[in-house]
């Protein structure tokens, strides 16, 4: 049995280290899959990649928290601050608490944003949310529906396989319950989501107490209850070659640590070794 890993490098576009990054780590084998911050500095360079490495899923990192808008600041007012840039995740989940974020607003910049992708790469593969911004009530649902109504086919999965470092998914589930309450609720909305016709792989891995990246991975594939993955299962990454402390947040040393560890071919013979063959979303239509 062949046992699909859907590795997704973040953050495409964002600025020249993390681009370099992931076409590094695509290059490798070991990365079959990128999504593009189209609201970015250097986004454009995502044509080229469809065209060296047309083996790679591209999708479209929907940004509401970074940056500046496609759209000109008039015309998505309740989602910037008063320099016209996008409001962080937290007051903008608070905004759309109240009632305070314009939801045609919303809507018309992410179809902006999708619409500029389009022109550069083509078709859009998949579809997720930098710093996970629609897994918020109601919001959830808003992109779910606006990504069939454009016709991407699949989005990132967040049902959830726990693996912590040192202790069991139970009992990490045990000592986190506000963890497990809302890994079981995204996971009702995104199998919602999946019987209303939108793609997605399996689950996603989380990996709490890990923070070297290649001992995790050669740990995980040998963990996995592979019996449990019908499709794939989903690693995100964020990988880049420099630290840009002023983009990054708090992932800034992580990133480059990502990098070595998921440039370096090595890595996807050991994989294949073991019967994980790394692949994009067109895994999921099989």
């Amino acid at each position: 049995m062949i046992r699909h890993l859907i590795v997704t490098a973040d953050d495409y576009g964002l600025c020249e280290s993390v681009n370099e990054a992931i076409e590094d780590c695509i290059a490798a084998g070991t990365v079959r899959a990128t999504c593009v911050m189209a609201n970015m500095p250097v986004y454009k360079t995502a044509a080229a990649l469809r065209q060296k490495l047309p083996q790679s899923s591209i999708g479209i990192h929907w940004n509401l928290t970074q940056g500046r808008p496609v759209l000109p600041s008039s015309e998505v007012s309740s989602l910037i601050d008063g320099e016209g840039l996008f409001l962080r995740a937290s007051v903008l989940r608070r905004r759309w608490w109240r009632r305070e974020v314009k939801l045609s607003e919303l809507q018309s910049e992410l179809r902006a944003q999708f619409n500029r992708l389009c022109n550069v790469i083509g078709h859009v593969d998949f579809w997720n949310t930098h710093q996970n911004i629609h897994v918020v009530p109601g919001l959830f649902d808003v992109f779910v529906h606006l990504g069939r109504e454009l016709g991407i086919p699949a989005m990132r999965s967040h049902r959830r396989i726990t693996m912590p470092r040192r202790t069991t998914e139970l009992k990490y589930n045990l000592t986190h319950p506000q963890y497990w309450l809302k890994g079981q609720i995204i996971a009702w909305w995104s199998c919602r989501a999946e019987l209303n016709g939108t793609s997605m792989p399996d689950a996603r891995l989380y990996t709490p107490g890990y923070d070297n990246p290649a001992t995790m991975m050669d740990d995980l594939m040998a963990r996995l209850s592979w019996a449990k993955i019908k499709n794939a299962i989903e690693i995100p990454i964020h990988p880049a070659t420099a630290v840009r402390s002023d983009l990054f947040g708090t992932l800034t040393e992580s990133r480059v640590a990502e990098y070595q560890v998921f440039k370096d071919p090595r890595l996807a013979e050991r994989l294949r070794r073991n019967g994980v063959e790394p692949v994009g979303f067109e895994a999921l239509r099989h």
